[in-house]
């Protein structure tokens, strides 16, 4: 459906162009945001990053189809006055800018709570003062562990898998302690959530938070030795899918279980929840793996 024709929104209506601001929009999830956004929708995006290789094809050449509805602009919200005029020109502000490796939230601990919640305070700001809608990317880790991953290992109601599901309004927040800085990413993004829902509760800003699980895909922020460095300790699925295309024979997993793929869906007035999974139930056993994969495709906004 070329640029959004015919589309319409769930009552019927017919969808009109808006104009977006998205933060971020040169990283893997943006990129591919922005693709959909050009070749589903009517919409214009103003794609904020400090880099675009990921976008490059969608802003050139000028004789595409989408020529004219997609700008560029080099920012680095750190730093950078521009940043309160974009989000006042666009009528939604998506928020996707953050450090999201794992292997950074040990080794880069001030950066990754800088990035995900020091840095991301403007925005709120900006957007609850100029009453525009705020679509902030968050993760699955503000859940925090499972009751379950606290049971000795022969605790026999360690197979419950009741004790492996987290519900939004009852279950405990469990985080390691301070000194464990693993967990620095997911109490710098659980921050800002709760500044969000404030702004929400007393000054009335719009937004949808969205929580993804484990989502891989072309232009992921690396699997080692194709599209990024050999060394270093990507996200979990990039490292299953790295032994999948090496063809390597040795376990990737030892004595790991997981309870995944799972769709949670809060809807909060103009407030919205989404956690959103792309993820296997992994089980291995003696070193064999027995996988079953479910793949769920979600549509976030048209």
């Amino acid at each position: 459906m070329a640029n959004g024709a015919g589309r319409v929104d769930l009552d019927g209506r017919p969808i009109k162009p808006i104009t977006i601001c998205m933060i971020g929009a040169g990283g893997f999830i943006g990129s591919h945001l922005c693709e959909k956004l050009m070749t589903e929708t009517p919409h214009k995006v103003l794609a904020l990053d400090v880099y675009n290789d990921k976008i490059k094809h969608l802003l050139e050449p000028d004789t595409v189809d989408w020529a004219g509805r997609i700008q560029f602009h080099r920012i680095n919200i750190k730093h950078d006055s521009r940043l309160e005029g974009l989000i006042k020109m666009a009528d939604l502000t998506i928020n996707l800018a953050a450090i999201c490796t794992p292997a950074d939230y040990n080794t880069r601990p001030l950066d990754t709570i800088y990035s995900n919640f020091i840095d991301a305070l403007p925005v709120v700001k900006y957007c609850s003062e100029n009453n525009k809608r705020l679509i902030h990317f968050s993760t699955c880790e503000v859940y925090g562990k499972t009751i379950g991953s606290y049971l000795p290992k022969d605790h026999p109601l360690r197979e419950d898998p009741s004790f492996y599901v987290l519900k939004e309004d009852i279950s405990p927040c469990i985080f390691g302690s301070i000194e464990k800085q693993r967990w620095s990413y997911a109490c710098a993004k659980q921050l800002i959530e709760r500044l969000v829902y404030a702004e929400g509760a007393e000054n009335g800003l719009e937004f949808t938070i969205v929580r993804p699980f484990n989502w891989i895909g072309p232009r992921m922020d690396f699997i080692p030795g194709i599209d990024g460095p050999s060394e270093g300790v990507p996200r979990v699925l990039a490292c299953f899918s790295n032994v999948s295309i090496q063809k390597k024979s040795e376990p990737c997993v030892q004595c790991f279980s997981v309870y995944a793929s799972f769709w949670l869906m809060r809807l909060l007035s103009f407030r919205t929840f989404y956690a959103v999974s792309l993820s296997s139930l992994l089980m291995v056993e003696n070193h064999r793996e027995l996988s079953s994969t479910s793949r769920m495709l979600s549509k976030l906004f048209y």
